[in-house]
């Protein structure tokens, strides 16, 4: 029973820690473009982590409530000239960086 719950346990953990590279970009992106490209939203910005290809992360446009709510943010933020914060993964070897939370900045 022991080695049971030491099992589960150490799946548990190895869970949560595959999702560890993904968090907040380390500094607000101040210049920043949002445009769409066959019905994907991209923000565009040089001060996007290096290994985001072609200096930009997408917003996925699904059908999902989330996602429409994220497109809604991130426009009224642009028309606003706000700063904004991103989750982003983190991970090097990942260079399509897909935007996952986003947070206006003063």
């Amino acid at each position: 029973m022991k080695k049971l719950l030491v099992a589960c346990l150490m799946i548990i953990c190895s869970v949560s820690t595959a999702n560890a590279a993904r968090g907040w970009g380390s500094t607000p992106l101040t210049n920043w473009e949002l445009y769409l490209n066959n019905g994907v939203a991209y923000i565009l910005s040089l001060e996007l982590p290096e290994h985001c290809s072609y200096d930009r992360a997408q917003i996925n446009m699904s059908a999902t409530e989330f996602d429409k709510a994220q497109y809604a943010y991130v426009m009224s933020a642009k028309a606003r000239n706000k700063k904004i914060r991103y989750v982003v993964d983190m991970d090097p070897s990942v260079t399509l960086c897909v935007i996952t939370g986003l947070r206006e900045v003063d």
